[in-house]
């Protein structure tokens, strides 16, 4: 175990402020892990490893996915270093884990029925304190208490995000976030 989160951290030493946010990330997630009766181990790896590709070339990135998969997000390149990350760990440590290498795969946007540790990523990416958002412990607080309404927060602030740099949500963003408005609709909002 120790291993694999060394090879984590080493390949970000010279990207000093992501390692501050993986190491963020992987605290908090563990945190939310805790809470919600998830295997701490497995949110500790997700949240060291969902950026270990951030700094790679997107032809490092790109070279053990398939065609249909570079064409997919060929507009959205900036999903191709969550997937590098999955498809690494597995290769590397011959982990087989479909939750854990989810988690890391859908840590950008999310996607519909996420488990329980893909919520705890995606939100601990999110709020995890080095980041210096002003809403992180908003949301780490709403997280406590509902995954999903935090997820849906932080698929609102993503979407948010991607609109207000000129850029079009993907489709896929889209009916993610949707299905995590209907989940969460006509829930008390007591954490707002």
């Amino acid at each position: 175990m120790n291993e694999i989160i060394l090879k984590a951290t080493d390949k970000l030493k010279d990207h000093p402020k992501r390692l501050k946010h993986v190491e963020g990330v992987a605290e908090t997630a563990v945190l939310l892990a805790k809470v919600h009766d998830v295997d701490v181990e497995k949110a500790r790896i997700a949240g060291y490893w969902h950026d270990t590709s951030k700094y790679d070339e997107i032809e490092i990135q790109i070279k053990d996915l398939d065609q249909d998969t570079i064409l997919k997000y060929q507009d959205y390149p900036v999903i191709y270093h969550a997937l590098a990350a999955a498809k690494t760990l597995e290769k590397e440590f011959d982990i087989h884990d479909d939750d854990l290498l989810n988690a890391i795969r859908h840590h950008v946007w999310g996607r519909s029925h996420m488990s329980n540790l893909e919520k705890i990523i995606f939100i601990a990416d999110s709020c995890e304190p080095n980041r210096g958002f002003e809403d992180s412990d908003m949301i780490f607080n709403m997280a406590i208490q509902d995954l999903d309404e935090a997820v849906c927060y932080c698929m609102k602030q993503s979407i948010d995000h991607v609109i207000a740099k000129g850029k079009t949500p993907s489709q896929e963003q889209m009916e993610a976030y949707q299905y995590y408005m209907e989940e969460t609709r006509g829930k008390i909002k007591n954490t707002h």
